[in-house]
């Protein structure tokens, strides 16, 4: 009975012995695979937000300029790379835009990014045609509200960084913001320049682009407009001339009318009802007395009409018959600036022309200040545009405009350049100096 006793004891002692090696086994194994487990270092990412400076996709590589700071970070990007647009759809990040607002995160031992998305607050406003700067404020004006801008919003054309004065009134912009903060505004389409030449039967007359720009012919003819395909017409004495011309960005393209071949000209007489009496008349900006009946060959004029301390009138009159007569009535500058346009009916030479182009800058009625004066100092030697219209070679000096203008440099073998400034109600002389023409490597 013992001997049983002792050999279950024994037993019992072997069963254990054999639990615990395994148990003990279990363990290591357990801890090995913690050990292991805790040796994958993980991986660091940085959050930023910025804007878009550049998309290299030749290098998978974008620059990423910080919110309101100079800090730009150069990231790159690959399959890996999640890119999401502004409606949480993935898109390529060789779809990167310049001025495109992103928030990144990015692993900081490469700087690769790891996802790329729109903030939630951003807003976006594109084909943006109407709009105006207001350096003193710091102001943008679009879509009928002011945005503010400072020192780090990205101005720029498709391929660089450019000042606001660079700007065309003929430019598309698109414009990307926060709140009431605009951080980038790029322009997508842009101006180029018109030059006519050989067409001195058209001079006095009118340049018409399309069916927004209107100016009279001059000397040294140089029109600014927008990308695309228009009918130039030059027309004078009843007589006109067409041509079709592609106006491309940054680009001066030349029309020659050489093969224009006069016809018969026509001569009209109109008549000037204008109040209040002793106001100044200007046809294509020159003043003439219109005490009696006006003789003028049939074709378009510039009409501008002014007197002190009321609002200057400015329309188009279409001379295209015998006799004709026109009344305009100034309205007061403290009456409402809606009243200050005379309507179709007290103006009817003038109203078809004045109606269809309202909607562009060229033909805003602008406060003429005949007592004081602009001078563009520098680039010496560059041929000056005021709204298309030539007023000489810098140094030059012509009468004070009150307004937005846009001011154009030429000169022979350098890049035509725009500008456009911002001349104040000031009752002072306007001096204006801009930097030199680059040469233009493309002739």
């Amino acid at each position: 009975m013992l001997k049983r006793t002792h050999k279950h004891i024994t037993l019992l002692v072997c069963i254990a012995a054999l639990c615990v090696t395994v148990l003990t086994s279990c363990s290591i194994s357990i801890k090995k695979r913690n050990n292991t487990a805790a040796s994958t270092p993980a991986i660091e990412t940085h959050g930023v937000t910025g804007v878009v400076l550049k998309n290299d996709t030749a290098k998978e590589e974008i620059q990423l300029r910080e919110l309101e700071t100079d800090t730009v970070d150069t990231l790159s990007y690959g399959e890996t790379s999640v890119v999401t647009d502004r409606y949480q759809q993935e898109k390529d990040a060789s779809e990167i835009e310049i001025g495109e607002i992103f928030t990144v995160e990015y692993r900081i031992s490469d700087a690769k990014i790891v996802t790329a998305s729109v903030p939630e607050d951003e807003w976006e406003y594109q084909d943006v045609k109407k709009f105006s700067f207001d350096a003193d404020q710091n102001m943008m004006k679009f879509a009928g509200e002011k945005y503010q801008y400072d020192q780090h919003t990205y101005f720029a054309s498709e391929t660089a960084q450019i000042d606001t004065m660079e700007f065309s009134s003929q430019d598309v912009l698109t414009v990307r913001g926060i709140g009431i903060k605009v951080y980038s505004a790029v322009r997508t389409s842009g101006h180029g320049y018109i030059r006519i030449t050989n067409y001195n039967d058209f001079k006095g007359g009118m340049a018409e682009v399309g069916d927004k720009i209107i100016v009279p012919v001059s000397d040294n003819m140089l029109i600014t407009a927008g990308e695309g395909t228009y009918r130039l017409t030059l027309s004078k004495t009843g007589a006109s001339a067409t041509k079709t011309v592609m106006v491309k960005a940054d680009s001066e393209v030349v029309v020659d009318f050489s093969d224009y071949v006069p016809t018969k000209k026509n001569i009209g007489e109109v008549t000037f009802n204008v109040e209040p009496e002793g106001a100044d008349v200007a046809l294509n900006g020159t003043t003439i007395r219109y005490d009696k009946p006006v003789r003028l060959n049939y074709g378009k004029y510039k009409v501008t009409v002014s007197m002190t301390g009321y609002q200057t009138y400015s329309g188009i009159l279409d001379v295209e018959e015998a006799s004709k007569t026109i009344s305009i009535s100034l309205t007061d500058e403290e009456e409402s600036e809606a009243s200050a346009t005379p309507s179709a009916s007290s103006t009817p030479a003038a109203s078809s022309s004045s109606s269809d182009s309202s909607s562009d800058s060229n033909t805003v009625t602008k406060k003429i200040d005949s007592g004081h004066t602009i001078t563009v100092s520098a680039p010496e030697g560059a041929s000056v545009y005021l709204d298309n219209v030539y007023k000489g070679m810098a140094p030059c000096t012509f009468t004070k405009v009150i307004g937005s203008q846009t001011i154009t440099l030429s000169e022979t073998g350098k890049v035509t350049k725009s500008y456009t400034v911002d001349i104040l109600d000031d009752d002072k002389n306007t001096k204006l100096s801009f930097a030199d023409l680059v040469a233009d490597d493309t002739q």
